[in-house]
């Protein structure tokens, strides 16, 4: 009888490891919170990337969690969400062995992951404080961090055994935060690089500090060891790079002192190569020379980490537009683009026949997704890379109309043949304004369009000219939210002042204050039939008004933290409201008794929708995502 080869069996082992995940669902229904049924975008990228010591893995700092993404060569895909942070994913780092994968985040917590299953091992948790920076040492024995306590402004670096997870000593001489750590390869030395403009090297078995380098002018953002361990690199971007000798302790300058400004760099593995970013583009540079290599250029904006691949074959970078790029150092030419990251989601709100949910964002992009299938449509850009405040479809579906920080009014193309995969330029400017503009909705009719800015005032405009109806003054705070009456006549307006208006948007007249203020006014919504008011603000309060006597007609206590949006379902029956906790709630309108919770995440909600039909509730946060939530 013949014996089953030893390689065959561990194939056969391997195959069941991966194949759950390589088989896996689609990423938007990835680790998603309980009730929600899609999610659109995979959020902000918020860290570093860092690839897998075999190179077919790369893990991206994410602000939902880590995403682990394949990156060998034409078998791109995404391939797991690790999930356990509460906060954004700042830094991450693999142990050279690649069984561990570490992660630190804004919520204080330090994180060790089983890299094939995602499992978590342990955990660290600080308080009041996050991980801003971490490394693994060369023989995996070690790992140093960099934290930030905000309750006590202290900056400290701590070394730990990463096999007995103990703490082997504290840090805590730099006066700003740790910006950079690396070790000396034979991990006898840690070198600690800060905003507070210093670099200081450490004895790792004693903990005693060594030296200081103050010869930098302004704030360290990178610090870096050759593979040989001659050379310590230290960069401030806004002052210059300096070369130590890791012997002498003297520094040159001359290698890079053509280049330019430099925020970031890191070796090949091999040490012959060094990769510097330059804003918005990469330069390999020959480290024995200084000759250059190879430029590579793509991103559209500030490159924010930089990696290479074991192998040193391979290069990722990832931008402040939340774009990953691959390129093949050897071709010299850009392998794939990584997309369907974003940044802090600020509005977002359904297509008038459900089909496509739009979405406004902090670094000053629109997105189109398919409400259907999640799958990104096209992306808006904008002449200012400042925030999208408002963002809402005319009665027709035919244009989407978004206002800005920047106090822009820009117009788009809302109709299908918008949706294919690229970038779409605004086909107007209907206004631009020296105020910052936070909210915009128009009437029914679409014959109008308002806009609320942060100086308490509101202005109607004429959708096609873009010309000034009226300004409708009396709040002395900003304007937070707007809603037409379902008949066009009536606009109510939600304050921070704590006061909701209601306007005659024929004469232009402030018709009522109705009942008593919210705290904060932050959320203001027509019922479908234009009988009822909702309005919620700081206080935890949640009112119904009846409009025709602008009194109080219920008065719900939410047990949300600040509640940040209202909305009515299509038919009126209920309404939602959502927090900065990250919580949902569903009210009855009749009674005003509680429906349903359910908890989208950790952080700020920044927007609410319901789908035409009312099946579906999407929200929209400040982690860079859209939840679907499944009603009926």
């Amino acid at each position: 009888m013949k014996t089953t080869p030893l390689y065959f069996l561990i194939s056969i082992i391997l195959i069941a490891i991966f194949l759950p995940i390589v088989s896996a669902q689609e990423y938007n229904t990835w680790e998603l919170p309980e009730g929600a049924i899609a999610r659109l975008g995979k959020g902000e990228i918020t860290g570093n990337v860092a690839f897998s010591p075999d190179g077919n893995r790369l893990a991206v700092a994410g602000s939902i969690g880590i995403w682990i993404y394949d990156v060998r060569p034409d078998k791109e895909t995404e391939l797991e969400l690790i999930t356990g942070h509460t906060l954004d994913v700042t830094t991450l780092a693999y142990s050279p062995e690649g069984s561990i994968l570490a992660s630190g985040s804004r919520d204080g917590s330090i994180r060790l992951w089983d890299a094939l299953s995602g499992k978590q091992i342990t955990l660290y948790k600080g308080e009041r404080e996050e991980v801003i920076t971490l490394v693994i040492s060369t023989d995996g024995k070690m790992l140093a961090s960099g934290h930030h306590n905000w309750f006590n402004n202290a900056h400290q670096v701590r070394l730990w055994n990463l096999q007995t997870k103990e703490l082997l000593t504290t840090i805590d001489d730099h006066t700003n935060n740790i910006s950079s750590l690396a070790f000396l390869p034979d991990g006898k030395t840690l070198a600690t690089g800060s905003r507070d403009k210093t670099v200081r090297l450490w004895d790792t078995q004693t903990g005693e500090h060594k030296s200081t380098f103050v010869d930098h002018k302004m704030p360290i953002s990178t610090v870096v060891y050759s593979p040989d361990g001659k050379t310590l690199t230290t960069v401030s971007p806004r002052d210059t790079v300096l070369q130590w000798d890791t012997e002498t302790g003297t520094y040159d300058t001359s290698l890079f002192k053509r280049i330019g400004q430099i925020h970031s760099l890191t070796f090949s593995p091999d040490g012959s190569t060094i990769a510097i970013d330059q804003i918005n583009y990469v330069k390999l540079i020959n480290s024995e020379t200084g000759k250059l290599e190879a430029v590579f250029r793509g991103h559209k904006d500030i490159i924010q980490s930089i990696a290479f691949s074991p192998d040193g074959n391979t290069l990722a970078t990832a931008d402040s537009e939340n774009i990953i790029m691959i390129w093949d150092k050897q071709t010299q030419k850009h392998r794939t683009t990584i997309k369907g990251h974003t940044s802090s989601v600020k509005c977002l709100t359904y297509s008038p026949d459900g089909k496509t949910i739009a979405s406004g964002s902090f670094e000053g992009l629109g997105y189109l997704w398919d409400a259907q299938t999640g799958e990104h449509k096209a992306t808006l850009i904008r002449r200012y890379s400042l925030d999208i405040t408002g963002i809402t479809y005319s009665p027709d579906g035919q244009t989407i109309t978004t206002c800005s920080r920047v106090g822009t009014v820009e117009l788009w193309e809302g109709r299908t043949r918008v949706f294919q995969t690229h970038s779409r330029k605004a086909k107007s400017t209907l206004i631009d304004l020296s105020a910052q503009l936070n909210c915009i909705a128009y009437s029914p009719d679409g014959k109008t369009i308002a806009i609320g800015d942060n100086k308490g005032d509101v202005r109607l405009l004429v959708p096609d000219t873009g010309e000034i109806i009226t300004t409708l003054s009396g709040h002395v705070r900003s304007i937070n939210s707007l809603a037409f009456a379902p008949d066009g006549f009536t606009l109510a307006s939600a304050s921070s002042d704590g006061s909701v208006r209601l306007w005659d948007v024929q004469s232009f007249e402030l018709i009522a204050l109705p009942g008593g203020n919210n705290k904060g006014s932050y959320a203001v919504a027509y019922s479908p039939d234009g009988n009822l008011i909702a309005s919620a603000g700081d206080d935890k309060i949640i009112q119904l008004w009846d409009v025709q006597s602008q009194g109080t007609k219920k008065i719900i206590k939410t047990p949300q933290n600040q509640v940040t949006c209202v909305a009515f379902s299509p038919n009126g029956v209920f309404f939602a409201s959502s927090s900065r906790d990250g919580s949902i709630e569903l009210w009855s309108t009749q009674s005003g008794e509680h429906i349903s919770s359910f908890k989208a995440n950790d952080g700020w909600i920044s927007a609410i929708a319901f789908s035409p039909n009312g099946d579906t509730l999407a929200s929209s946060s400040f982690d860079g995502t859209i939840l679907l939530w499944k009603l009926r």
